[in-house]
């Protein structure tokens, strides 16, 4: 009985070790892969899974690493060629709408008939499929991507200063400015509240302010309905909120605040709250790049009053091109489903970046101090939005953002930044042939 036992075992080992061989032989075999990739605070961590997939099946993939300004010249060139440079290519959320739509990127299931996104990656808002009727995100559509960064906004709050003035974390923008206050203290070296306010920045921060008081920028596009909405009373009460919360309790000269000052105000313990990505968050709890390590904590945005919750998705996502050789895009595709996998995640959160799939709470990590963020991430990510999904939305982000930021100056009031910005927007939605409106005026 041991002896048929052990027999028994030898086979199923040997069965086991042809597999292998035979899956080393298959991984062997696939072409090099390259991807385009932007250098960021989670590269870091996603270079350690690449690292991961090379090791765990011989397969290799060489990233261009790109600061962000040059990425999107970069794909564009890339996409656009008659044969293309980069088998995948990582897309942020305001580039999504124009890669999508110029047709440039090869739908999952025709790499793979009939693959489905596991049940527990996250779309951010539906954003990972395109409907080309529609023109919009639609998960009836295409599968055209895969996310590789779960970034969305979160409320950061200095948690040690909560506990020592007996504060509960907010869940209005109300009950935020109050604590805000309490804790502003610029003679003492903080300031209460933090916020992006350049031109580069202020559409992408402004957005959860609108559309958490009920504002938006159109009135249904997903239905097709693109009549401009962003000049109403609930954006005006947003934009004003946002306005107030920056200049009364945050540094000196928002309108001039990028992500890289705001992270560096963080890191040296200078705000008490600051609304954030979460990709930071692997920095703020590092003592190599941090003094404040431990004493964040991350929270779901809060609503307006009335209205609801809101983070502006700023995600990533990998998609395959297009114009690339058929082996190579099987290539991208094993990796893009290796990437998924939940212990692959769980390796990817404790390299210190942002997964891309729900579920990774206590389960995964029990009460480890180190992943107390993940429960902020995982509920601002089901309330996340997708602000103006459109082709144009660079155009349309960059015309928001600059009347933000003069509102922010001083040389717009919130009402007249409003109505600059819709009246614009509408012109770029008549232009572009969209059915449209100008909406309402302040």
């Amino acid at each position: 009985m041991i002896e048929s036992t052990i027999a028994a075992t030898r086979r199923q080992m040997l069965a086991l070790g042809m597999l292998a061989a035979a899956g080393a032989i298959r991984a062997e075999t696939q072409p090099k892969i390259t991807m385009l990739i932007n250098q960021s605070p989670w590269f870091d961590g996603f270079k350690k899974m690449i690292e991961r997939y090379e090791k765990d099946t011989g397969n290799r993939i060489e990233l261009d690493v790109t600061p962000f300004g040059g990425m999107l010249e970069k794909t564009r060139n890339s996409l656009r060629a008659s044969a293309g440079t980069y088998d995948l290519v990582a897309l942020n959320a305001m580039w999504m709408n124009e890669v999508y739509s110029g047709g440039f990127l090869q739908a999952l299931d025709d790499i793979e008939p009939g693959y489905r996104l596991p049940a527990n990656v996250l779309d951010f808002d539906q954003s990972v499929y395109w409907n080309d009727a529609k023109k919009s995100f639609d998960p009836s559509g295409r599968l055209l991507g895969v996310p590789v960064n779960g970034n969305v906004q979160v409320l950061y709050f200095r948690r040690d200063l909560y506990k020592e003035k007996g504060l509960k974390e907010p869940t209005t923008w109300a009950e935020l400015e109050a604590n805000a206050k309490v804790l502003h203290n610029p003679a003492g070296g903080v300031y209460g509240f933090g916020i992006r306010g350049d031109r580069g920045s202020a559409t992408y921060d402004v957005a959860p302010f609108i559309y958490s008081h009920g504002g938006r920028i159109f009135k249904d596009e997903r239905n097709g309905d693109y009549t401009v909405a962003l000049s109403s009373a609930a954006s005006l009460k947003g934009l004003e909120t946002y306005i107030r919360l920056a200049r009364e309790y945050g540094p000196p000269s928002p309108w001039a605040m990028s992500q890289d000052k705001l992270i560096q105000l963080m890191a040296t313990g200078k705000v008490a709250h600051a609304v954030a990505v979460i990709a930071i968050w692997g920095a703020l709890d590092d003592p190599k790049k941090s003094a404040v390590v431990g004493k964040f904590d991350a929270a779901l945005l809060p609503r307006g009053e009335p209205g609801r919750h809101a983070s502006a998705a700023g995600h990533w996502v990998a998609g395959i091109a297009r114009n690339v050789p058929t082996e190579r895009k099987r290539a991208a595709m094993a990796f893009l489903k290796w990437f998924v996998r939940q212990d692959v995640q769980v390796a990817y959160v404790q390299a210190g970046a942002v997964p891309v799939i729900s579920g990774l709470g206590e389960a995964q990590f029990g009460k480890d101090d180190r992943y107390r963020f993940l429960e902020a991430l995982s509920e601002n990510s089901r309330n996340s939005v997708f602000y103006a999904p459109v082709k144009e939305r660079v155009e349309i982000n960059d015309l928001i953002g600059l009347k933000v930021n003069q509102a922010l100056l001083g040389e717009l009031s919130p009402k007249e930044a409003l109505n600059q910005a819709a009246e614009g927007i509408f012109e770029i939605a008549r232009k572009a042939g969209y059915k449209t409106g100008r909406g309402e005026i302040l």
